[in-house]
């Protein structure tokens, strides 16, 4: 076996940081954002705590202990004075995995000073290291905000629970195996969202990958990274046995270029493959929580309202916005009409209150993944019949009344103990990764539980296979079908947009949800955020027309079915 030429490996190591170094802070600091502040700022900054300096110091040591380039007494205090002056820029507190972030920078401003600085006429380190500074603030403050949280680690637990949705959406089997095992996503991916990747993965292998993430500039990238190499382990990890589930998830990881490339081709696919409304929900929320997080605390801590109604978003939710905009567009690709810009419908800027005009339409532009929505509609039927879109599908039969009603009087399913317990365990976590006796207590909450009545839940799903055949086809449920399930429910569902879905007896929406991810293993699964009041609304606010259907006499499903279907 020929040994790698190291001289060569480390060449070309240099030669990849000198290109991250030109190019990065063109990247990172446009229109000067993480520029290194005015001196006069000097005076008003407070210095680093005795405790934040003794554990940069414990840190520093271990930063890449086996790679040889961190070893040199230059580089420990080119580190040292990295993490020290970007507490006190930022007046933060040090978080322990904020020096596996630093440690990149550190070593890019230590082999390409010139790239990343342009020719200067001092050699002082300090200079040298200004732009270095300003790049890491940047990359922090954007990519990696949950080093701005304190001790909440709010902006963690979110970055988990959407994370958890993403890969309950996408691989339920997965997520589930998950869950039953006890495996917490706080204790095994805390550290990639921590550090953004940066913990385990081979230094060569992260500047490609940090690079290819800058380039990109999307912050909401990172949860799915996390699912697709996830998928990479897929097999390995349903294979496992319950006690080493543990050991199989650790081995999901980006160690090699090959693997990188395996990866983000993945993520990107998942990426198209998920309702827009996914990114612009989370960027939505992480950004309040960011901007709250710099605000002067209560009394009473702001974070815990934040995670107990974080507790309950464990279902991935569709905006009306876009459910509105798929089905125009599809209308207009029918009619050979304009296509308007998807700004109007999902702009993360756009406010809820916001009107646009009465003869604008929410259609997406190219942007938007095209995705074949099939809209199931688990109202009453008097509810449906009053106002539906022409493509949703009725299904509301005895046999989900009487699932909602056992589940409502049943207490919490396991997928929402698992919010609950990440909660616990990331309003509890004081350090880099949570102690194992937090992790154990985490364990716990995750018990399985009772089941469903298993002749019920096969009642329903061969409802649903019947109903759904007469206006889907046979293959809607198939993989090739590539079907997004978006489950719409009434007022027995939400009390508004902005609270969670309820679980009271007569709502349908969640324990559905629950059969068909939990039971059935069915991918792609979603609930409209709002139910049928926000697609109304939104509705009239794109001039978009719902069908109603007369009431003069009983109509057998499969008729009035038949009935929509020809209206399209």
């Amino acid at each position: 076996m020929v040994e790698p030429d190291l001289n060569a490996q480390e060449a070309a190591r240099v030669a990849l940081a000198a290109d991250c170094a030109s190019r990065w802070p063109g990247l990172l600091l446009r229109e000067g954002k993480g520029e290194k502040k005015d001196a006069a700022d000097d005076f008003t900054r407070s210095p680093l705590c005795e405790a934040d300096l003794n554990t940069i110091r414990v840190d520093i040591p271990r930063t890449r202990g086996a790679d040889p380039a961190f070893n040199s007494p230059r580089m420990r205090q080119r580190l040292e004075t990295l993490l020290t002056d970007f507490c006190v820029e930022e007046n933060i507190r040090y978080m322990q995995g904020l020096h596996e972030v630093a440690a990149v920078f550190a070593y890019i401003d230590d082999v390409a000073p010139v790239e990343l600085n342009g020719p200067t006429e001092s050699s002082d380190s300090a200079s040298h290291g200004a732009k270095a500074l300003a790049c890491f603030i940047a990359f922090v403050s954007r990519f990696i905000p949950v080093f701005y949280d304190g001790e909440g680690f709010v902006l963690l637990h979110i970055s988990l629970l959407f994370f958890n949705q993403l890969l309950l959406y996408h691989h339920p089997d997965l997520h589930n195996q998950l869950e039953q095992a006890g495996v917490s996503p706080v204790i095994y991916a805390t550290p990639w969202f921590i550090t953004l990747l940066a913990s385990r993965t081979p230094l060569h292998v992260l500047l490609s990958l940090w690079d290819k993430y800058i380039e990109r500039g999307d912050s909401s990238f990172m949860p799915f990274l996390a699912v697709a190499m996830m998928a990479d382990e897929k097999k390995a990890i349903l294979e496992a046995e319950e006690d080493e589930t543990n050991l199989a998830v650790d081995r999901a990881k980006v160690d090699s270029l090959e693997r990188l490339q395996s990866v983000w081709t993945a993520a990107e696919a998942l990426h198209a493959k998920t309702p827009r409304s996914f990114v612009v929900r989370m960027s939505r929320v992480l950004s309040k929580v960011k901007d709250r997080c710099r605000q002067p605390s209560s009394d009473r801590p702001w974070s815990d309202s934040v995670l107990a109604r974080a507790e309950q978003e464990r279902r991935l939710v569709v905006l009306p916005q876009e459910v509105v905009a798929q089905y125009v567009r599809m209308k207009l690709n029918n009619s050979g009409a304009k296509l308007l810009s998807d700004q109007e419908a999902l702009s993360p800027e756009k406010s809820n209150e916001e009107e646009p005009s009465a003869s604008s339409s929410a259609v997406p532009s190219s942007s938007l993944p095209q995705l074949h929505l099939l809209l199931l509609d688990v109202r009453p039927l008097e509810a449906y019949q009053a106002g539906h879109l022409s493509t949703a599908l009725h299904f509301c039969p005895p046999c989900l009344q009487r699932l909602a009603v056992a589940r409502a009087a049943g207490g919490q399913p396991r997928s929402e103990r698992l919010a609950a317990a990440l909660a616990a365990a990331a309003s509890s976590m004081s350090g880099f990764v949570q102690s194992q006796q937090g992790a154990s207590e985490s364990e716990h909450v995750l018990d399985t539980g009772s089941a469903a009545d298993l002749p019920l839940v096969a009642e329903i799903f061969e409802n649903l296979l019947i109903t759904a055949a007469e206006r889907w086809g046979e293959s809607w449920k198939s993989e090739s079908f590539g079907a997004h399930l978006v489950l719409i429910g009434g007022e027995a569902d939400w009390d508004s947009s902005d609270k969670p879905c309820k679980r009271d007896a007569g709502a349908a929406v969640a324990p559905l949800f629950d059969l068909l991810t939990e039971h059935l293993l069915l991918r792609r699964v979603s609930v409209l955020l709002g139910g049928a009041v926000a697609l109304k609304a939104e509705a009239d606010k794109r001039g978009v027309e719902l069908q109603r259907i007369a009431t003069a006499g009983p109509q057998q499903p499969a008729v009035v079915a038949a009935e929509r279907l020809g209206a399209l």
